[in-house]
């Protein structure tokens, strides 16, 4: 057996492998697929649309309010860094 017959067996033989592979995990991601699909079927679909309320939204919050936001969404977005760019953690 010559090295360029030993690569297209060994070339082939990965190839079925990793299709196998492929088709196992299409396999398993239809038994979500097919159920979810029959259901939208089964359903029936409203035609009549639900009317929205508008709410009203204050346009200015009081000062303390304000703040009180301010640093949550500050306490927020440094715990969302990552540990090398200053995310910081509470002490007693």
């Amino acid at each position: 057996m010559s090295m360029t017959e030993a690569l297209v067996i060994t070339g082939l033989g990965v190839g079925v492998v990793f299709s196998g592979l492929i088709l196992t995990s299409l396999l398993i991601s239809s038994f979500t697929f097919f159920p979810n699909m029959v259901q939208r079927f089964k359903t029936p679909r409203q035609s009549q649309a639900v009317p929205v309320e508008k709410t009203a939204i204050s346009p200015t919050a009081d000062a303390e309010t304000a703040a009180v936001i301010a640093v949550l969404l500050e306490v927020e977005y440094r715990l969302s860094l990552p540990l090398l760019e200053g995310r910081f953690t509470f002490r007693k």
